[in-house]
């Protein structure tokens, strides 16, 4: 079953203006959890351990992203922050006192960060606040418990605000200290060392002294010019790390001069800042400030580029790795917002949700053995994306490690009521899940970043799908699996057929002796053709084109499909075939043939040529509401062409391009990324429309105002009685035969025109095998029965004395 009752959910939004909507009570929303962000993993003198980042629940206890856990992981419920729930902890430090210093950042509409410091007594209590640190990166604590601060820059290049602020430890500015110090870049890191401060970023001068990423202070915020790294090291320092020593461990997107070459890995630096060359390290730290000294050792997460995965890795004391230890495996991008603290010799660390604990925290010993951490159950609120039926029920896809209490990996599957089905389960990681194709009711692949997968309807991997290594892919970015359970994919720069067991059958050839590359690659079927776009590369003065082509499944081009023009001026991100064989393009070109197209959405014909009308009816109103379009999802239904934009705007023309003005879609929906109609909304148990009942919709989206607190949600939605009926829809009628309803669930019915009398109905399973034959002897109708056959995809052929006609029905 494909897309069961989608189609239907837009003809249901088209009753809006007669039926009002309303929410379904008696449907649970389920709630969707992912993996905490945390940023902060501290031990405290008494072995109780803190954690802060982004965080929601622990375990099942409703928190607020800064909580204090027991020596044996057990949440201390006498530990309670309530600072805003909205912002993210983005570091903390103790002061002698053991009151906790806080700084808090969330995103303000995304314009700028908003920041907050925080003081807290040791029980999580707010004693003062500061909301005066503009979009601060780093914080440090003297000896004397005061406060440096440093941040600044929003835009890349915009470094006029950077800053240095010292507040006292009651959080008044300290006025003794020089807070007007004036950085020409970016400040990502401050530390101290005693009397000393040290300001790392992307700065070359301050005030008008030359300081390359790097400069010492003095207890009154001076330069000490007794430091200096001269012209050692360039770029951005983000993490700067102070051994016992005085000695600094640098890392961050720099680089040093090494035997006269430059050097990307990190280094270390005397005290006088020249480089400490005892010190030779193969390994970077290029995004997080986390790096751990214990005992003279060295704790770090690495990328390591030759496998695409981060470790955490141990160093010797002379930057050498540690053979004893063995690294640990990290998300695939682990390395970038890593997290670590070593805790009564473990070490705890984040970004391991995918390969370790999948709630994101783990723990090994001091050599990297894995040690128990299902305990360490850290979770914020997840989302989910799209959802689709599957064996009668709603699977969905999203951002998750558990739906309510099932864990389960990027898919799950919903029951009518909300509740989760336990039965379906995908236990693994093996990639964050970015498409998924309902295939039948036992059926259903999936795609991650480097695996397409066949599961069954528990969530089993299917053994008799092995996708191959396919040495022309990089990756999956889209598949297709066809009527014949071939598969067409690509990575973006090549399109590639498999065989129904996952074995690649043909590479096709988009490439000419006139082009030597092209990216960017999408596709569509049209009918047994493929619509591909990209962008080509044919190195001349203008070295780039926008091609929409043709291709016949043998991948031979279909020089009968022209554009009679130059096409797009740049990439086309959909392709929607019609029913009819026209095609809808949409993308950020604003030219399409050299003519002006007001919306970046263009319809052609089946071989190509624009439809001028179509473009100008376009200039009459906007699609959405901003001239910038991110479109996300177009679907048709009957001659309405409904379009969804990135920022859930959905906005409905016509096959002409006029727009339907009386079309609005609900309003206490901020966000909808997906809309499903409920499967049984249509066909009752007969096989027939119910008209004068009820009907519902599955919305999956997002709202900033939910009762749960989740911000992400699947809503049932009563969208009122219709006066569907079993009558089929005005493009079936243009047809001879016509069969419903789409899909079957027990009895197809067939109508036909006074055109067309067929006289026999054949009906061959995929694999060209008949499997029901039988005589008509009404001229206008017939009924089949199809009870006895499993789900899937059949061919009806109609014989008649004027010729044969071929359909296509879905079994349920």
């Amino acid at each position: 079953m494909k897309k069961l009752y989608t189609l239907l959910l837009f003809t249901f939004f088209g009753l809006f203006a007669s039926y009002a909507q309303t929410i379904d009570e008696t449907f649970v929303q389920p709630v969707a959890y992912k993996a905490a962000k945390i940023t902060v993993i501290k031990e405290l003198s008494d072995g109780k351990i803190l954690l802060g980042g982004k965080i929601d629940f622990y375990k099942n206890e409703k928190v607020s992203n800064l909580i204090r856990l027991n020596a044996d992981y057990s949440l201390d419920q006498t530990f309670v922050f309530n600072g805003d729930l909205n912002s993210e902890i983005k570091d903390v430090k103790v002061q002698s006192n053991g009151n906790l210093v806080v700084l808090t950042t969330k995103d303000n509409l995304g314009f700028a960060d908003f920041f907050k410091l925080y003081q807290l007594d040791p029980n999580g209590t707010i004693l003062k606040e500061v909301s005066t640190i503009f979009n601060a990166t780093s914080i440090a604590l003297q000896a004397d418990d005061k406060i440096l601060v440093t941040g600044g820059a929003i835009g890349y290049y915009d470094f006029t605000s950077c800053y240095l602020n010292r507040f006292n430890s009651d959080f008044t500015l300290d006025e003794t200290f020089n807070n007007d110090l004036a950085f020409n870049g970016s400040t990502n890191t401050v530390a101290v060392s005693g009397n000393d401060i040290y300001v790392g970023g992307s700065f070359s001068d301050i005030g008008g002294v030359s300081k390359n990423s790097l400069v010492k202070l003095d207890s009154s915020g001076n330069i000490d010019n007794t430091f200096d790294v001269s012209d050692n090291i360039n770029g951005r320092v983000f993490s700067l790390t102070l051994q016992d020593d005085g000695k600094l461990l640098i890392g961050g997107n720099f680089y040093r001069i090494l035997g006269g070459e430059p050097s990307y890995n990190m280094c270390r630096l005397n005290t006088d800042g020249t480089v400490d060359n005892t010190f030779t390290s193969t390994y970077s730290n290029f995004y997080v400030s986390t790096v751990a000294v214990k005992d003279s050792d060295i704790y770090l997460s690495w990328y390591e580029p030759a496998q695409s995965t981060s470790f955490l890795v141990k160093l010797n004391s002379d930057g050498s790795a540690n053979q004893d230890f063995a690294p640990v495996k990290l998300n695939e991008f682990g390395y970038q917002s890593f997290a670590m603290g070593i805790v009564d010799n473990k070490i705890i660390y984040s970004n391991s949700g995918n390969v370790g604990n999948k709630f994101g925290l783990s723990v090994s010993d001091l050599n990297g053995g894995p040690l128990d951490s299902s305990e360490l159950k850290a979770s914020q609120y997840g989302s989910f994306e799209k959802g689709e039926y599957f064996n009668g029920k709603l699977v969905v896809k999203g951002d998750f490690v558990k739906i309510n209490d099932v864990e389960t990996f990027g898919i799950g599957l919903l029951n009518e009521n909300g509740s989760v089905d336990e039965s379906f389960v995908f236990p693994n990681y093996l990639g964050d899940i970015k498409q998924f194709q309902v295939i039948d009711n036992e059926t259903i692949f999936v795609s991650t970043k480097s695996k397409l997968l066949k599961l069954n309807n528990q969530g089993v991997i299917l053994k008799d799908f092995v996708y191959k290594d396919v040495t022309a892919l990089l990756g999956v970015e889209k598949f297709k699996v066809l009527d014949n359970g071939k598969i067409l994919i690509t990575d973006q720069w090549s399109l590639v057929l498999l065989s129904a067991e996952g074995v690649q059958e043909r590479n096709y050839a988009l490439q000419s002796e006139n082009y030597y590359w092209f990216t960017g690659l999408t596709f569509e079927l049209q009918a047994d053709k493929i619509i591909v776009g990209a962008m080509y590369n044919d190195f001349s003065a203008t070295p780039y084109s926008y091609k929409i082509l043709r291709f016949d499944m043998d991948g031979s081009l279909d020089e009968t499909f022209t554009l009679n023009g130059s096409g797009p001026d740049t990439s086309v991100g959909k392709i929607k075939v019609l029913d009819t064989g026209e095609i809808i393009l949409a993308g950020v070109f604003l030219n399409f043939n050299g003519i002006s197209v007001p919306n970046q959405i263009v319809k052609l014909s089946k071989d190509g040529e624009m439809d001028l009308q179509f473009n100008e009816n376009q200039k009459e109103s906007l699609i959405g509401n901003s001239s910038y379009h991110d479109y996300k999802k177009i679907e048709v239904v009957d001659s309405v062409i409904y379009i969804t934009e990135g920022n859930a705007n959905v906005t409905a023309i016509n096959l002409d391009g006029t727009f339907v003005k009386e079309f609005e879609m609900p309003v206490q929906m901020d966000q909808i990324s997906d809309i499903v109609a409920l499967e049984d909304a249509a066909p009752s148990n007969t096989g027939k429309f119910k008209a004068n009942e009820d009907h519902y919709i599955f919305a999956i989206g997002s709202s900033k105002n939910t009762a749960n607190g989740a911000s992400s949600f699947v809503v049932k939605v009563n969208v009122g009685k219709s006066t569907l009926s079993t009558k089929p829809t005005p493009d079936v009628l243009k047809s001879n035969v016509q069969i419903y309803p789409v899909p079957v669930r027990n009895t197809a019915y067939l109508s036909f025109s006074n055109t067309v009398s067929p006289n026999k109905v054949v009906i061959y399973a995929m694999n060209g095998s008949e499997i029901y034959s039988a005589k008509i002897e009404n001229a206008e109708s017939a009924e089949i029965n199809l009870s006895n056959y499993k789900s899937g995809t059949y061919i009806v052929k109609l014989f008649s004395d004027t010729g044969v006609v071929t359909k296509k029905i879905v079994k349920n």
